[in-house]
C-alpha cells in the first residue's frame, strides 16, 4: 500500500517530534566516583563499558553501565602523570594519553587496567587526544614539534605509533586543544588556536583548512556519526556546521565559559550534548539552533561529555565528568523493566499485583508522572526502588533502583526461590538531585505454592 505525499509527511511530523520527546526527557544523576581529583576525559564505549581518566594518572572505568567505577590507576602509571585523553576499545583494551613536565606519554592496557605499558613518549610535546578506529588501527594528535604537527598511526593495536605519510606544517605558533579530535571512516577533524580546523579526507594524507572566523580557537568537535554532515565546534562561542565542515556558522547558546565537550547521537532525527566551563549540560536537537539547560550538577565544572560509541538496545546512555572528581549518568532507557504505556499519568500510583495470589510469579505495574522540580528549566527523572519484604520486615529482593522517566511500567516478581506466604512490595519514588521522597507505598500480596 503506498501512502500519499500528506500522509506521509504527517508521520514523519510525528516521527520526529516523539524522538524529541525522548531526548527531551533524558534524566541525569550522579554516581559514586572513587576519586576527588578532577576527570579530564571519558570513553564511552556502549553505556555498560566506559573508561575515564583525569589528574594525577587515575583512570576509571566501568562494566556495569556507570553504577560502579573501579579505580585503575596506576599499575604502570605514574601518579605524577596528568592523563587527558583517553580511548577505550573494549572492556579490556584502553589507551591514555597525557603528560608530565614538558614530556608527553601514551599507555595501554590489554588486561582491563590490571597493567599499562608506555607505548609512546615525545620530548617537549603534547598529545591532545588519542583514538582507535579499530583494534587494530588508531590516531594520536598532539601539538606541533620542530614547527611539525604531531600526527602518528598504528596499525597493531597501539603497541607501536609512526609518523611516516603524516606531514603537517605548523603555521605560525599555533597548537591544539584537549580532545578537539573527531575520526569516522577516513575523515579527519582536529581543531587549533588559530581561527581554523584542519581536515583529511583521506586518513591523514592531505590536509585542508576550515575557518572558524570569529571563533579563534576550537577546543571541542563532534559529528554526527550517521550522516557526516551535521557537526558542532566549539570554543568561546558554539559553530555548527551542515556540510562536513566546509561552512561554520554561529549558533546561540546559553550559559557561559569555554565548550569543553561534545556528542551528538547517531539516530535519524539527531540530537546533541554540549559541556562548557561550568555546572550545566545543555541539550538541543538537530539543525541545534534551540538550547536548553537538561541537568545541573551539584558542584564542580564539566570537562568532557561522551555519548555511547556503539548503540546497543536499552543502554543509551552518557558520561560526564567533571574537575571534582564527579560522574554525571544520562539515561533515556528504562532498564530491566518493561514500559506499557509512555503516556505521562496526571499521579503517582502503585497498583495491586497480578495475579494475587500468585504462583511462582506476579506483575507489578505503577504509574511514574513528571517530577514536579523547583526549576522549571531544570529536566531530570525520578529514582525508584521497588523492594520485596517478607512478613518480618526483611528486604527479600530489590526488583528496581534507578533513574527513569514519567510513563505507566510494569514489573515482574518471580518467586519460584522463595516459600509460600505473605509478602509486601513497596514502590518509593524520590527527587535524586535533593533526595527527598515524593511517593512511598506498599501493598501486601501472597504467594502459594
Amino acid at each position: 500500500m503506498k501512502l500519499k505525499s500528506g500522509k506521509l509527511i504527517f508521520i514523519l511530523i510525528i516521527a520526529h517530534c516523539s524522538l524529541q520527546i525522548v531526548y527531551s526527557q533524558v534524566f541525569w544523576n550522579e554516581v559514586t566516583s572513587p576519586v576527588t581529583t578532577a576527570l579530564r576525559a571519558v570513553s564511552n564505549i556502549d553505556g555498560n563499558n566506559a573508561w575515564i581518566c583525569g589528574a594525577g594518572g587515575v583512570v576509571l572505568k566501568t562494566t556495569n553501565a556507570g553504577y560502579n567505577w573501579a579505580n585503575v590507576s596506576g599499575n604502570g602509571i605514574p601518579n605524577t602523570m596528568t592523563l587527558i585523553s583517553i580511548y577505550g576499545v573494549n572492556s579490556s583494551i584502553a589507551l591514555t594519553a597525557g603528560y608530565s613536565g614538558t614530556n608527553t606519554y601514551v599507555y595501554r592496557t590489554s588486561n582491563a587496567g590490571a597493567n599499562w605499558i608506555q607505548v609512546f613518549y615525545q620530548a617537549n610535546g603534547f598529545i591532545n587526544a588519542v583514538w582507535m578506529t579499530s583494534t587494530s588501527n588508531g590516531f594520536i594528535q598532539g601539538d606541533p614539534v620542530g614547527t611539525r604537527w604531531s600526527l602518528w598511526k598504528t596499525t597493531n593495536g597501539g603497541l607501536n605509533w609512526d609518523s611516516t605519510g603524516l606531514y603537517l606544517q605548523q603555521a605560525g605558533a599555533e597548537a591544539g586543544w584537549n580532545n578537539s579530535l573527531w575520526i569516522k571512516n577516513y575523515r579527519i577533524w582536529f581543531g587549533t588556536n588559530n581561527t581554523r580546523i584542519y581536515y583529511s579526507s583521506n586518513n591523514g594524507i592531505n590536509w585542508t583548512v576550515q575557518s572558524t572566523s570569529p571563533e579563534v580557537n576550537t577546543y571541542v568537535i563532534a559529528f554526527d556519526s550517521t550522516a557526516q554532515l551535521a557537526g558542532l565546534a566549539g570554543g568561546a562561542i558554539l559553530l555548527k556546521t551542515t556540510n562536513g565542515g566546509l561552512n561554520w556558522v554561529q549558533v546561540a547558546t546559553p550559559g557561559s565559559g569555554n565548550f569543553t565537550g561534545a556528542a551528538i547521537s547517531e539516530l535519524p532525527f539527531s540530537a546533541a550534548w554540549f559541556v562548557r566551563g561550568s555546572t550545566s549540560i545543555y541539550y538541543s536537537y538537530n539543525p541545534f539552533n534551540t538550547w536548553n539547560v537538561q541537568y545541573t550538577a551539584p558542584a564542580g565544572n564539566y570537562n568532557h561529555v561522551a555519548l555511547s560509541r556503539i548503540p546497543v538496545y536499552g543502554t543509551g546512555l552518557l558520561y560526564a565528568v567533571r574537575s571534582n572528581g564527579g560522574i554525571s549518568r544520562g539515561n533515556w532507557f528504562l532498564e530491566g523493566v518493561k514500559i506499557i504505556s509512555n503516556e505521562i499519568p496526571a499521579e503517582y500510583k502503585l497498583y495491586q499485583n497480578y495475579p494475587n495470589p500468585f504462583n511462582p510469579s506476579t506483575k507489578i505495574k505503577f504509574n511514574l508522572p513528571q517530577l514536579k522540580i523547583l526549576n522549571p528549566g531544570e529536566v531530570r527523572g525520578s529514582l525508584i526502588r521497588i523492594k520485596v519484604y517478607d512478613v518480618i520486615g526483611r528486604v527479600v529482593e530489590t526488583l528496581v533502583d534507578q533513574i527513569t522517566q514519567p510513563g505507566i511500567y510494569e514489573d515482574t516478581w518471580d518467586g519460584t526461590n522463595y516459600p509460600s506466604g505473605i509478602y509486601y512490595y513497596q514502590l518509593t519514588i524520590a527527587d535524586p538531585k535533593y533526595n527527598t521522597i515524593a511517593f512511598s507505598q506498599t501493598k501486601k500480596m501472597v504467594l502459594v505454592k
